[in-house]
């Protein structure tokens, strides 16, 4: 019998296309025999709801050649690169059976990728990068920068794209740890991440919920799977997609009106002060876009500001995002997946289980991030075209492909 290769993928697929599948279809050919992706729950990484549930979204990556899917919970999921990261890596490496970790990159140079991790690790990196913090840029700035100015403009460059800076922080959480994960990356092909307009057959996540928002379903099948096509559309005709991406306004703002300045203070990624300025807006804008507005400077990018208004509203406690992931839990299997689970029943480090209910008996940690990961699921639920009911992160049933 050929030995097992488990390759580790970090996704959103918000929605799944294309793109993805090719990095799947690589990483297979690269010699993966088995794929596990660790995807993103209700709520992402740049700050606000995902385009589809986390069910729909991971059954559309099972079908398009993902064996395996588990959820980065909510507080590493809607989180800085860094955090991001360290979520991502702490759960697959909770597995204890990836020996792969397979990323896009617009590089595409593994050994460029290894210099700038290794370059962001150097205590005189991190120096630098407070020292120009005190100019009043962003962090991602100061350090790009600092990376500049000890190693040299290329290295540096790498900072300067997002797919090229969520692998150097990967790669970055593999040396800290110590993992033997290897890692392996695949130069993305045709649209670069945020572009507006579709390259051929491919096209960013953004440009295809924009098309979502604006236009019916099949606008987007020319850049997605038919399998994922399958999934979506069974998901429309039961009213769980797309999200509408303003649905949930009107309740964000109605939250963050209550919140006193101390409660803000204790969110996720807050500091100078930036709690009094949030409090502020939300008693002045009267819509949500409006709120990032007044919040947002040179010093605070949008992205922060988003995360850090959608975390209020889902009441994410700051502290909780420090902690290590305290679970496994699945949101999709095939079969092959089913073999993933049977290898990782002998060398998981943390408890694995499709069952909140199961997870949630698994110390205070874990059931400490069970309920706020189905709260923050029965609030989507209610800006979905079919609004839901609670508990649906407690009634979830996998069916394996």
């Amino acid at each position: 019998m050929a030995q097992m290769v488990v390759a580790g993928i970090v996704a959103e697929y918000n929605p799944f296309h294309n793109g993805h599948a090719y990095l799947i279809e690589a990483t297979r050919a690269a010699g993966a025999t088995h794929i596990v992706a660790v995807m993103s729950g209700d709520f992402i990484q740049r700050g606000g709801p995902a385009c589809a549930p986390k069910a729909v979204r991971a059954n559309a990556a099972v079908a398009c050649g993902a064996d395996l899917v588990v959820e980065l919970p909510l507080p590493y999921a809607m989180a800085t690169a860094e955090r991001f990261a360290f979520g991502a890596i702490g759960v697959l490496d909770g597995l204890g059976c990836v020996g792969v970790l397979s990323f896009g990159s617009e590089t595409g140079d593994l050994g460029l990728l290894t210099r700038a991790a290794e370059a962001v690790l150097s205590p005189c990196c991190d120096e630098l990068t407070k020292h120009l913090l005190a100019e009043g840029v962003t962090y991602a700035r100061a350090r790009q920068r600092a990376v500049e100015t000890l190693y040299g403009e290329a290295v540096a460059e790498v900072l300067s794209s997002p797919n090229n800076t969520l692998a150097v922080e990967y790669l970055r959480q593999i040396f800290l740890r110590g993992l033997r994960m290897q890692p392996f990356t695949v130069q993305r092909k045709g649209a670069l991440h945020d572009a507006g307009q579709a390259d051929g057959s491919f096209a960013s996540a953004s440009l295809l919920r924009s098309l979502l928002d604006l236009e019916p379903l099949d606008a987007i099948a020319r850049f997605v799977p038919p399998e994922a096509m399958e999934v979506y559309r069974s998901a429309e005709s039961d009213g769980l997609f797309p999200f509408r991406p303003h649905s949930l306004d009107t309740a964000v703002l109605s939250a963050l009106r209550q919140m006193a300045p101390e409660t803000l203070a204790s969110l996720p990624d807050l500091s100078e002060g930036l709690e009094n300025r949030l409090y502020t807006a939300a008693r002045q804008a009267v819509s949500l876009d409006g709120l990032l507005s007044l919040v947002k400077t040179k010093r605070y990018p949008l992205s922060r500001i988003r995360r850090l208004v959608w975390n209020a509203y889902l009441g994410v406690p700051g502290n909780l995002m420090q902690l290590p992931p305290p679970y496994v839990r699945i949101l999709s299997s095939s079969r092959r997946g089913v073999e993933i689970l049977s290898k990782s029943g002998r060398t998981a480090q943390l408890p694995v289980s499709h069952s909140a209910v199961r997870l949630e008996e698994k110390g205070e940690a874990a059931a400490q991030m069970i309920r706020l990961c189905a709260r923050a699921s029965d609030l989507y639920a209610l800006g979905l075209p079919a609004v839901q009911p609670c508990g649906g992160d407690y009634t979830h049933k996998i069916s394996v492909k």
